[in-house]
């Protein structure tokens, strides 16, 4: 078996090899000609050794990464790296009645993130338009909150204001080597054929941006699939990317299948406790529980399918625990008196719903 070796190792072996096939005796001791060649071709050697090591490391998808890891995807399950997406922003542009917004046109927050306007848009007589605008640099980078769009680089005639009246969305990073194994691994162990569950799964996470999704078979009926999706934050996605789904699957799916793509049911979760030790901070408890029921509810573990389209218990218990293990994030090093939506028992969340958290009362 091949194993990497370091450079002493290696000019102990060739001050050997040297010493067994001189003719004469010359010294290879340290300081001498010989040593100081020997010991230049060892280090070389190691370098050498140590690629190869990464060669070895390269040639299987549970150790690749980067480029090495996408010919893998292509050549084992014939997957691409989900590329990153650019978010788009819905703007209110504010002008003279009658004055063009033409296609390309910039418009930019104070830090300099740049959108660039889809189409051609007339601004009527009510003096706005909306117009839907897409960042020029792909990347989470372009999900811009509320009001951050205000400027307009290059003046465009009778255009007066700008701004976005919600948050930008559907911008997602390039796909990480962690997930693209993560898919590798689904496609080659499990078997996805005929339009089967797999195989709906297979498809809905080829698309950027989605992170999760749950397929529900004959949900509604013979013929009848329900694909349940979320995107990679585990949050409700955008109409757009639920569109790109559909696509993706309209595409490949069997004739006559009747097939249903959805963002799951958003489920309300209100907690209250009281806390006895620490300083509570209840934005905080928020955000550490709501990633563990994100994370619950929407996984990526589908070796077992008839887990997956079970309903998903909440555990009482487990929301306590995640609040004290990340005291040093919600300031709780106990607490009494905690309820869920008013009760101290587990809650059953639906299959296709997504587990919110609401308020975090703290008495």
């Amino acid at each position: 078996m091949f194993e990497a070796e370091s450079r002493d190792v290696i000019l102990e072996r060739l001050k050997k090899y040297y010493d067994e096939a001189k003719q004469t005796d010359v010294s290879a001791v340290e300081g001498t000609f010989s040593f100081d060649t020997l010991a230049a071709n060892a280090k070389e050697f190691e370098k050498a050794y140590a690629e190869m090591d990464l060669i070895i490391d390269a040639a299987f998808p549970q150790t690749s990464w980067g480029k090495y890891l996408d010919y893998l995807a292509e050549e084992l399950a014939g997957l691409d790296r989900r590329a990153a997406t650019s978010a788009v922003a819905m703007l209110t542009v504010t002008g003279t009645a009658g004055a063009v917004i033409p296609k390309g046109s910039i418009f930019a927050t104070e830090s300099g993130i740049n959108f660039f306007a889809d189409d051609d848009t007339t601004i009527p007589s009510t003096g706005t338009a909306p117009v839907k605008a897409t960042a020029q640099t792909a990347g989470a980078g372009g999900n811009v909150a509320v009001g951050t769009i205000s400027k307009i680089p290059v003046s465009i005639y009778g255009v007066s204001s700008v701004t976005n009246e919600a948050a930008a969305y559907g911008g997602y990073e390039e796909e990480t080597d962690s997930n693209l194994l993560e898919r590798i691994l689904f496609a080659v162990r499990q078997p996805a054929t005929s339009g089967n569950v797999y195989h709906y799964i297979e498809w809905s996470t080829s698309v950027s941006g989605v992170g999760a999704v749950k397929v529900m078979p004959l949900w509604n009926g013979n013929g009848t699939v329900k694909v349940v999706v979320v995107d990679t934050n585990k949050d409700a996605p955008s109409d757009d990317l639920l569109q790109e789904v559909r696509g993706v699957i309209a595409q490949n799916a069997p004739i006559g299948a009747t097939v249903t793509v959805v963002a799951p049911t958003v489920k309300i979760i209100n907690i209250s406790l009281k806390v006895t030790s620490g300083v509570g901070n209840a934005d905080a408890i928020k955000t550490v529980v709501t990633g563990y029921l994100k994370k619950e509810v929407f996984g990526t573990n589908y070796k077992n399918l008839s887990d997956l389209n079970k309903d998903v218990t909440i555990s009482y218990a487990q929301i306590g625990r995640i609040i004290l293990d990340e005291s040093v994030r919600t300031g709780v090093t106990d607490y009494s008196a905690l309820t869920i939506n008013d009760g101290t028992t587990n809650l059953t969340v639906p299959a296709d719903n997504m587990p919110v958290v609401g308020t975090v009362t703290l008495v």
